[in-house]
């Protein structure tokens, strides 16, 4: 049977409460997690004809055909045109498998654009909010599971998706050779394993800093503790949150500034930002202020879980900070970690890692740590050595800044 695994894509999908990434060794994809119902075809063809960008890309006007409801939906950034957008990943949980797996269409159709072929034969690894639980993960694997045509001993993925801005309509059907579902943060320690760790097994405690949760997961010999793992719905939109309102009080209450903007400002390396009418706002003392905080409730729940650990007899080899906002906590809970082992400067170095020991962008390394888990799944199969290495040449987003 190994030879029916010969020509297989891997691909790891990483379905975030901000922002799906779909990686093939190769290059990532990320758009948005959000579906949206379609504007009426006498409105879309308006659309169409007033629409002045020059970016017609596929990741920026897509729509997909979803069987169910007989109808199109938009997916990621075409969704600022639906009346209403709907987050499939809310707050670490799944709120509907139907949109979720537009989701998972969305990475695989694009993945195919962007390669300039159809994607073919894919073994898929994918990671899921944790909140929900391992019966919600089984659940939607199931649910993907049942969407799929089956042709003899293939099950195929049928995808219908339409170009918004040039009216162009594609189908193909991809086959899935297999699926594998994880908790999010799992793909990091994949990652992790696959460089840093150089395939030896090491008990590590992921923290994924995300933009709407922080999630915690232990990994004990190679399994993700699931009575510990839990994720928490209050990640970067929380600290952008909090400094939006504080600066709309400061500033006597003159104009509301979008978190978005703060996010932006964030990514820059900023930290002022201008209030029409009310001046410049330094937001910097702010931003420690709500990182530290943050950095305090993660590191209560860390010193929870090691004790809850230790109590059966397990010890943590390394500790490992992640997400689209470890650039904001690495340093703040790494001090706070030492402090608690008592470790010397070089110890804390070496067990506490971060961005430096990862072999992708810290925001996209889940993606990239399922697909090491399904290429690595294919090796077994096919009786041979699995490759380690990533090559990510091209990261492609909704704007194109980044494409």
């Amino acid at each position: 049977m190994s030879e029916t695994y010969e020509g297989v894509v891997a691909v790891g999908g990483d379905l975030g409460t901000s922002t799906s990434k779909f990686c093939d060794g190769e290059r990532i994809i990320c758009f948005s997690s959000v579906v949206g119902d379609a504007l009426t075809d006498q409105l879309e063809e308006s659309w169409r004809r007033m629409n002045r960008s020059t970016d017609h890309r596929w990741i920026r006007n897509l729509a997909l055909w979803d069987e169910p409801r007989s109808c199109w939906r938009y997916v990621g950034a075409m969704t600022r045109s639906s009346q209403r957008p709907l987050w499939y990943t809310e707050a670490g949980v799944v709120q509907s498998f139907e949109d979720a797996y537009l989701g998972l269409q969305a990475g695989l159709f694009l993945l195919g654009i962007e390669r300039q072929r159809p994607l073919g034969r894919v073994a898929l690894g994918f990671g899921v909010p944790i909140k929900a639980g391992e019966h919600a993960s089984s659940q939607l694997l199931d649910y993907v599971r049942g969407r799929l045509q089956v042709d003899g001993d293939r099950k195929l993925m049928s995808i219908r998706a339409k170009n918004l801005a040039t009216g162009e309509v594609r189908e193909e059907k991809i086959e899935m050779v297999f699926s594998i579902v994880q908790f999010q943060a799992y793909g990091a320690y994949m990652a992790l394993l696959f460089s840093r760790f150089q395939m030896k097994l090491y008990n590590t405690y992921v923290v994924d800093v995300g933009h709407g949760t922080w999630i915690r997961l232990p990994v004990v010999e190679n399994e993700a503790d699931i009575t510990l793992a839990d994720s928490e719905p209050n990640g970067l939109h929380a600290i952008t949150r909090n400094i939006s309102r504080a600066i709309f009080e400061k500033s006597g209450q003159k104009v509301k500034i979008p978190e978005q903007r703060i996010m932006e400002r964030l990514a820059a390396g900023q930290r002022e930002i201008e209030v029409p009418g009310a001046g410049v706002f330094n937001f910097q003392a702010m931003l420690d202020a709500e990182c530290e905080a943050l950095a305090d409730e993660i590191m209560t729940r860390i010193r929870n879980d090691v004790g809850a650990l230790g109590a059966r007899g397990v010890s943590l080899d390394y500790f490992a900070i992640v997400g689209g906002g470890a650039h904001l906590l690495t340093e703040r809970l790494r001090r706070r970690i030492r402090e608690y082992f008592g470790w010397d400067e070089a110890m804390a170095t070496e067990r506490i890692v971060g961005v430096e020991a990862l072999p992708v962008e810290t925001r996209y390394v889940n993606a990239a740590g399922f697909m090491l888990l399904a290429r690595d799944q294919i090796a077994l199969e096919l009786e041979r050595e699995v490759d380690p290495t990533l090559a990510i040449g091209a990261v492609v987003t909704e704007t194109l800044e980044h494409a």
